[in-house]
């Protein structure tokens, strides 16, 4: 079985939500002056005004993934949905950002142990269902 995963990583940026840095309006000035770089026009969506289609994931495939990793360690709520959609790159960002998570996974299942990856594969396999990995979001 899988262990704890780490704590859960902002949806629509870097590194620990409770820990965001800003910038010294010194520092915006010198960015905005260099660089041309502006506040962003618009407004970040919200994680509940995130846009997100319904799952598709048939129940007996969900019922077979889950079997292999154990209830606890296979999620298919709007938050893990929306949190797994997309890596970290700045075009993944922007499109979060603005609400977009069309293409959000049905399911989200994290496996322990090499074993398990093979089960998970082989089911997804025979049954005909993509599999996208997420390790730390990094694109």
């Amino acid at each position: 079985m899988p262990t704890e995963p780490f704590p859960e990583m902002s949806w629509c940026g870097w590194g620990d939500p409770a820990q965001v840095p800003s910038l010294p309006e010194r520092v915006r000035g010198l960015l905005a002056d260099a660089l041309g770089v502006r506040e962003p026009a618009g407004r970040r969506a919200s994680l509940e005004e995130v846009e997100l289609p319904p799952a598709r994931l048939p129940d007996v495939v969900s019922s077979e993934l889950r079997g292999v990793v154990g209830q606890a360690h296979a999620r298919e709520d709007r938050e893990a949905r929306i949190r797994h959609t997309r890596g970290r790159s700045t075009l993944d960002l922007l499109r979060m950002r603005a609400g977009d998570a069309l293409d959000a996974p049905d399911l989200v299942v994290m496996p322990g142990s090499h074993q398990e990856v093979l089960a998970l594969l082989a089911i997804c396999s025979r049954r005909r269902v993509a599999v996208v990995p997420f390790g730390g979001g990094t694109s």
